[in-house]
C-alpha cells in the first residue's frame, strides 16, 4: 500500500524555503521547471553515457576515484551556472562568479528540495485521481 500524502505535506512542500550562504532556495515554478528539464535532461544523458547512475554512483567513486570526480564536474560545470540562474532566480553572471563548493552545494540542495517537492506534489495528484473518476471506476 503506498503512503498516503496529506494536505499538511503538501502545503508544507510548497511554502518550503531555505536559506544557503545567502541565496533563497525554494520549489521551482512552471516555468523554472521548463527551463531547467533540458539541462537535466542532458545530465542524464551524459551520466549515461558514463555509465553513471544511482545504484552505482559511490562504487564508481570508489573503483575510479578522482578520475570519476573529475568526468562528473566535467559534465555538470558547463551547464551548472545556467541551473543556478534559473533554479536560485540569480543573474548567470552572478552565478558564474560562486566558489565551485558553494555552487555545488546550492545545486544539490536545489534538486534534492524539488525532487522530494515534486514527489508530494504527484502524490496528492493520483490522491486525487480517484475523486475525479469516482468510485464506479473502480467497481
Amino acid at each position: 500500500m503506498s503512503e498516503q500524502i496529506t494536505d499538511n505535506q503538501v502545503l508544507s512542500s510548497y511554502l518550503a524555503e531555505e536559506q544557503v550562504n545567502g541565496f533563497t532556495v525554494k520549489p521551482w515554478t512552471i516555468k523554472q521547471l521548463l527551463l531547467v528539464m533540458p539541462i537535466l535532461d542532458a545530465l542524464v544523458a551524459e551520466f549515461k553515457n558514463q555509465g553513471v547512475t544511482l545504484d552505482n554512483l559511490g562504487e564508481m567513486f570508489e573503483t575510479h576515484g578522482l578520475a570519476a570526480a573529475k568526468d562528473m564536474i566535467q559534465a555538470i560545470l558547463p551547464r551548472l551556472p545556467e541551473f543556478l540562474a534559473i533554479a536560485l532566480r540569480i543573474d548567470r553572471e552572478q552565478a558564474e562568479e560562486l566558489d565551485l563548493g558553494l555552487g555545488m552545494q546550492l545545486a544539490i540542495k536545489v534538486l534534492r528540495m524539488n525532487i522530494d517537492h515534486l514527489k508530494n506534489a504527484f502524490g496528492l495528484i493520483m490522491s486525487q485521481v480517484g475523486v475525479l473518476i469516482g468510485p464506479e471506476a473502480t467497481n
